[in-house]
């Protein structure tokens, strides 16, 4: 029995042929056979193997606590980066006559800052601030719970890693979104009303205009996202601070499902690119970055391309009541033909918006959208990559 024991040891270490780029660590617990392991030794080994693969750190091997802390505070310093992206996108696909593309863009931003300096890039930034901390929490908590669920449901079907990771990314990613969407709807509603307050006249605008905008800046000074919270409620009930949920499920999610189901299939693209193009398959850290920011960028053109049109659609529902949003001419339109005032609706936006502008109104704010998407894609999962190594359990640590 002990000869038998020592052949399959023999043939175990010879025909394993761990050691190839792994720590001598890993090897010695890897090319024994299982009967010689202890369940903490197979558990550490199995620790090892997922911790020489940076790239694919699952959520039970995260200190979930840091991770949480951590994040939060890395997250909201980007959203304070990339804020005024939102408002400029925000204004553009809500407010009538407002300029499309990057010209549009551009001429946007800079009315916003004459009238009211740089502070109007930032109309809303407390709401969102503040109000995504518990929505983010459930965001990841999801994503990253249905990733790890999805892959070991998908490892019996032998399916190449590509399809695996993309498949996994996806359900994730509609995952996360679906299950946060109850905090982040009435956010949105608030925050983008505040970013369509004040801004100034359009250019070219006559003295009744002005006058509005001037009425408009008072307004905006007495106006907080809880004093506009309270006001959507008191006019509209509760069913206010959820106006466009549908719409915004229609859009948030399958948008979250598709860019992180985007960003595995891009990735896994990269990589064996990389590979092919070196001829081996030892990567640096710095290759790591490289191929996370890369695969950002496409991600995030990729998918502000394809849910753009939602968006618009979603974005002028939600803001319907503001001053100048050009949801307001269709409500005001089926409100005249029926002899009272109607509630937008999904439909109702989108046959106007096709009515008034064509196809080309579905893709107003795009220039925008793609750059802010492409910018956070990049910082995020850069971020969110730095974040989950950084907050990865020791080696030796017990499995969450």
């Amino acid at each position: 029995m002990r000869a038998s024991k020592r052949a399959l040891f023999f043939v175990t270490c010879v025909l394993g042929s761990c050691c190839e780029g792994n720590s001598r660590a890993c090897c010695q617990l890897t090319c024994q056979p299982q009967w010689y392991h202890s369940p903490a030794e197979l558990g550490r080994s199995a620790r090892l193997h997922r911790m020489n693969d940076r790239t694919a750190i699952d959520w039970n091997s995260l200190d979930k606590r840091r991770f949480f802390v951590v994040g939060t505070g890395l997250f909201t310093g980007l959203t304070t980066c990339l804020y005024p992206l939102s408002v400029v996108k925000t204004r553009q696909m809500a407010l009538e006559g407002s300029q499309s593309g990057l010209k549009g863009a551009y001429l946007t931003a800079r009315t916003v800052v004459a009238h009211d300096g740089l502070r109007g890039l930032y109309k809303g930034f407390g709401t969102v601030v503040f109000g995504m901390f518990p929505a983010r929490m459930i965001y990841l908590s999801s994503l990253e719970m249905s990733k790890s669920v999805t892959a070991k449901v998908l490892a019996p079907l032998n399916l190449s890693d590509t399809a695996a990771v993309g498949a996994a990314s996806f359900i994730g990613g509609a995952m996360g979104s679906l299950s946060s969407q109850i905090i982040v709807v009435p956010i949105d509603v608030v925050a983008q009303r505040l970013m369509l307050l004040g801004g100034g006249p359009k250019a070219g605008a006559d003295s009744t205009a002005r006058a509005v905008a001037a009425a408009e800046a008072a307004q905006r000074q007495r106006t907080t996202g809880i004093h506009l919270a309270r006001q959507i409620v008191r006019q509209e009930g509760l069913r206010g601070l959820y106006r466009g949920f549908g719409a915004s499920l229609a859009m948030f999610v399958p948008n979250s499902a598709i860019w992180w189901g985007s960003y595995g299939v891009w990735q896994q693209l990269l990589w064996h690119q990389l590979d092919r193009w070196r001829g081996h398959h030892e990567h640096s850290g710095g290759d790591i970055v490289s191929v996370q920011m890369a695969a950002g960028v496409l991600t995030g053109c990729t998918s502000a391309a394809l849910t753009n049109p939602l968006d618009v659609v979603k974005t002028r529902l939600q803001t319907a009541g503001s001053i100048g949003a050009a949801a307001n001419v269709a409500a005001a339109e089926s409100g005249a033909a029926a002899g009272s005032k109607h509630r937008p609706t999904w439909r109702g936006v989108a046959v106007q918006l096709a009515r008034q502008e064509g196809v080309a109104g579905f893709w107003r704010g795009v220039a925008p959208r793609m750059a802010s998407s492409s910018i956070w894609g990049t910082a995020m999962v850069s971020s969110y990559e730095w974040l989950k190594r950084l907050c990865a359990r020791p080696v030796d640590a017990p499995l969450a």
